[in-house]
């Protein structure tokens, strides 16, 4: 019996003893699973809007006619331009076929204002002489320009694109002339025209453009077109039928620089 009660007695002191063991230990603590974030992928087809500035160049000339001597002035030019707000869209699709590499195509529109004009007035041929009172006006205003262009980039980082450009494009140009001499007798001289025209021609150009998520990017780029001209346009005088004028614009060029957000499916 006292055997029995000293071995019970044994069983009860090391059950409490592992007990104030097991509570002096430190609870077990497990670490949350790391968050994952995605990977970068420029992948994908996008759409964003832009704003920036635009800057056009172009020369502009008057050609009296049927030539200079027999109209009895020199003919008139100069080289204008003008600038403006620019804004607009775009939209297309990037393929990142390599670890650092995307190539992509993109359409982009972009509203402008930018307006050059030339004044002066005639210098008679051959004396060299000012007319009083005689102008010939000239100018372009480009509406807007569009474009269809190839991309290749280079990933600096794995969200930071520097890339290259280039591809055609189109600009709606608004055109106007004219010119007015007082002349006895028998009346004064004068001419007038405007009208519009699409030009087409290429376009170049470099950016940066940085995936700030992997849905939304910025960019900053500038953008160099190439637009067509309008040869030459023949306008008759109602008082001196034989003695045309004949108004031409040289091709156009415009810079545009520009910031844009795009957001990628």
């Amino acid at each position: 019996m006292k055997r029995l009660l000293l071995a019970l007695l044994s069983v009860i002191v090391l059950a409490g003893g592992g007990n104030a063991m097991a509570a002096d230990m430190a609870p077990y603590y497990r670490a949350p699973p790391p968050v994952l974030v995605p990977a970068v992928s420029w992948t994908g087809f996008y759409i964003g809007g832009n704003v920036g500035g635009a800057a056009t160049s172009i020369n502009e000339l008057w050609s009296p006619l049927p030539s200079s001597t027999t109209f009895g002035a020199f003919p008139i030019t100069g080289s204008t331009g003008g600038a403006s707000f620019a804004g607009g869209f775009q939209a297309g699709y990037n393929w990142q076929f390599a670890p650092t590499w995307v190539a992509g195509i993109e359409g982009d529109w972009s509203w402008a204002n930018a307006r050059g004009n030339i004044n002066q007035p005639w210098v008679l041929d051959p004396t060299g002489a000012a007319v009083p009172g005689s102008f010939t006006s000239m100018s372009s205003t480009l509406d807007w320009v569009s474009s269809i262009r190839a991309r290749l980039g280079y990933l600096v980082t794995p969200t930071l694109m520097v890339y290259g450009t280039g591809g055609a494009a189109w600009g709606k140009i608004d055109y106007a002339a004219s010119n007015f001499a007082p002349a006895t007798p028998p009346s004064p001289y004068a001419t007038s025209t405007a009208f519009s025209n699409t030009q087409s021609g290429w376009v170049a150009g470099a950016g940066v453009e940085w995936a700030m998520t992997p849905n939304w990017m910025l960019r900053g780029e500038y953008l160099f077109y190439g637009l067509g001209g309008f040869p030459s346009v023949v306008v008759p005088s109602a008082n001196y039928p034989a003695l045309p004028s004949a108004y031409s614009w040289s091709n156009t060029n415009v810079g545009v620089g520009r910031v844009g957000l795009s957001y990628k499916f």
